[in-house]
């Protein structure tokens, strides 16, 4: 899902009245919410919601329901939005508009012709979205806190994740799994001339089928990875035009010569290369196509996207002048939880990546098995899948391709990116580099 954002955390607060109305016919309990919007912090001056919408997800059905939120508000001020739901467990988003007041000094020539300075008040519009996950909705009194983050629109776009094909591919000739065909494409979605030295590939260490109640929870804070790999150079070594795309892969090699159903990737950007210690399954390098630098990888055999689609991925960059080794040194942490055999507590060391330091992030779950994303909201308040399930037989040649949002006069793409893996990615299509059927 999503660019790097200079977000404000605002909350919704989602209060009061849960109060049980009458059974239906089938004895189905119903709960009336009681929406009250109060903006508990802003982004310095006094901000009016707008417009929105709360849509509450209920996980069990799948069933959406949609409530319009109009009302201008302010901290001082709230009405209240009511809606009627069956008890159960729901996700829950919001999306809308808002606006606020500034200053903004200017220089304006005076009666008598004198220059001065002045403060104009002005007013901007900004786009605000929000979501929590696991809400419980029953009878009795619930108030929920939203967090709301206020986009900041960077008209000047920056790298964006364009396509993960983690599934693989089907050999038809011999009706057998094909290995080493995985890539990842990223896009340059702005208007100038960006380089990818430096540039970060991450993958999360917890699932988004299985929730962790780890403690601490530092998920608003940083993303936990297991898997950390960097693009080399120097700093200008590889520029990549406006509107085009890298491809990052696991095999830079012509994968349709053993695979017709399959992708050349022999002229890949970059490949992930793991020198594995597994003498039956070794990692194939192309010498002429650049290795990622495998900053941290958790498997002692070759590394392979999830092929489930079940783990989320960003890209990201260390803060200038930070070394890999500093890096590796100082951003660990310890958290514990409860294994699900027992009671009993397990200390687990892993990395963290800081979420001001990530460009770009996509939850992917099976769409019958998504449980919570793993990455901050801020970072992507949605999730795309390859496929309906977990099974990997029916996804192979299925990836999840970001769309594109429009194009300009000279032909460049700029492809969707609103921070909401569900609204910005085609899910569950063709990989776009396999040949076609």
């Amino acid at each position: 899902m999503m660019k790097k954002v200079k977000y404000f955390a605002l909350v919704l607060l989602l209060a009061g009245g849960f109060a049980m109305t009458g059974c239906s016919d089938d004895d189905v309990a119903t709960t009336q919410v009681d929406m009250g919007l109060n903006v508990i912090n802003s982004i310095g001056n006094d901000l009016t919601v707008k417009t929105g919408t709360y849509t509450f997800t209920n996980i069990s059905t799948g069933l959406e329901t949609r409530v319009d939120y109009t009302s201008t508000l302010t901290r001082a001020a709230a009405q209240s939005t009511l809606a009627t739901l069956t008890d159960g467990l729901y996700n829950v988003t919001f999306i809308g508009t808002a606006s606020y007041s500034y200053t903004e000094t200017q220089i304006i020539t005076n009666e008598d012709g004198e220059e001065e300075t002045v403060e104009v008040t002005k007013t901007a519009d900004v786009d605000i979205q929000g979501a929590k996950q696991n809400i419980e909705v029953k009878g009795g009194t619930v108030s929920l806190d939203l967090p709301v983050y206020v986009l900041n629109k960077d008209e000047k776009g920056n790298f964006v994740i364009a396509e993960v094909f983690a599934a693989g591919t089907l050999n038809a000739e011999t009706n057998k799994q094909y290995n080493g065909d995985q890539y990842i494409r990223i896009h340059n979605n702005s208007s100038e001339t960006l380089y990818a030295d430096g540039l970060v590939l991450l993958e999360s260490k917890f699932l988004t089928v299985t929730k962790w109640d780890y403690t601490p929870n530092i998920m608003e804070e940083a993303m936990t990875v297991q898997v950390i790999a960097m693009i080399p150079g120097n700093g200008t070594d590889y520029p990549v035009l406006p509107g085009e795309s890298i491809t990052i892969c696991d095999n830079a090699m012509n994968h349709k010569e053993a695979n017709p159903g399959s992708a050349d990737l022999s002229k890949a950007d970059f490949e992930w290369y793991t020198q594995s210690t597994s003498t039956s399954n070794p990692d194939i390098d192309n010498p002429d196509v650049p290795n990622l630098d495998m900053m941290y990888n958790y498997t002692k055999t070759v590394w392979v996207l999830a092929k489930q689609g079940n783990r989320a991925y960003a890209i990201g960059r260390l803060p200038t002048g930070m070394t890999s080794e500093q890096y590796l040194e100082n951003y660990t942490y310890d958290y514990t939880y409860t294994l699900a055999t027992g009671n009993q507590s397990k200390v687990f060391t892993e990395y963290k990546f800081p979420n001001s330091w990530i460009i770009d992030a996509v939850n992917m779950s099976p769409k019958n098995k998504y449980v919570w994303n793993v990455t901050s909201m801020a970072l992507d308040m949605g999730y795309t899948y390859i496929g309906v399930n977990s099974t990997i037989a029916e996804n192979y040649g299925k990836a999840v391709v970001r769309r594109t949002a429009y194009t300009t006069e000279d032909g460049r793409k700029v492809l969707q990116d609103t921070n909401n893996s569900s609204v910005d990615f085609e899910p569950s299509v063709r990989a776009t580099l396999l040949s076609a059927q």
